[in-house]
């Protein structure tokens, strides 16, 4: 690892580029030994985590760090717009701001979000809390209103974050599937552990599943309808 980074460093040079060391980090997993990667003699700073395009990454495979940079993502995105919305009379331009604004700095990278009911109660949870926000309607305003969510999203006009995420997610899968360039992420997509034997107990929520049971009834396997981009398509979330 240490030459690779420091031949990457060299032929960085060559082309006038330079690492920045306070951006260079080593994150490792819990079978990596305890020593230490170098760049021209200083050590790399070890984390535990790492923002990489926009995204907390960690060995744990622990999404509750990005959730939270999710959530006040989403709260940055919707005070941006707040003085333009309040502005504004049609309730269908107010909700197409907030669909183009809040939606994506929310969802961002969740295509590669396992569907586990967990994410789903974090996402639904704090658009509720932006929806009431929207409305200019307190949780004490609405309980005392006796309003329903169902009834807030009526007046709010508001997309549901869990369609979103899964258009998304189906569009980028079929994307994924339909690569030709050997990428490593089809290759970890496709890669099955076949030395390794499953643990005890009900396994994780994987990336797959959500697709692996929606093409279960059928006698499909998702992986094959993936790679027809009009069939793909059809077949998916609207």
């Amino acid at each position: 690892m240490e030459k690779m980074v420091n031949e990457l460093n060299a032929v960085s040079r060559r082309i006038g580029l330079e690492m920045n060391m306070s951006k260079t980090q080593l994150m490792v997993n819990q079978w990596c030994d305890t020593g230490t990667v170098s760049l021209d003699g200083k050590a790399l700073q070890r984390v535990e985590s790492y923002v990489y395009l926009g995204r907390e990454l960690n060995m744990m495979n622990n999404i509750t760090p990005e959730l939270n940079r999710r959530r006040r993502a989403a709260w940055a995105a919707f005070g941006s717009i707040r003085e333009v919305t309040g502005q504004v009379s049609d309730p269908d331009l107010k909700a197409s701001i907030f669909n183009a604004s809040v939606l994506p700095a929310m969802c961002y990278a969740t295509e590669t979000w396992p569907n586990s009911k967990t994410i789903a109660k974090a996402i639904r949870t704090s658009h509720h809390a932006l929806e009431r926000s929207f409305l200019k309607i307190s949780r004490r305003q609405q309980w005392q209103q006796g309003l329903r969510s169902s009834d807030l999203k009526e007046r709010s006009r508001l997309k549901d974050p869990l369609q979103y995420m899964a258009h998304s997610k189906h569009r980028w899968a079929g994307h994924l599937l339909r690569r030709t360039d050997d990428r490593w992420s089809l290759r970890v997509t496709e890669w099955l552990p076949r030395n390794k034997t499953r643990p005890s107990g009900r396994p994780p929520t994987r990336w797959a599943d959500s697709f692996s049971k929606n093409f279960r009834d059928n006698g499909l396997h998702w992986m094959q309808v993936a790679k027809d981009r009009a069939v793909w398509r059809s077949c998916g979330p609207r």
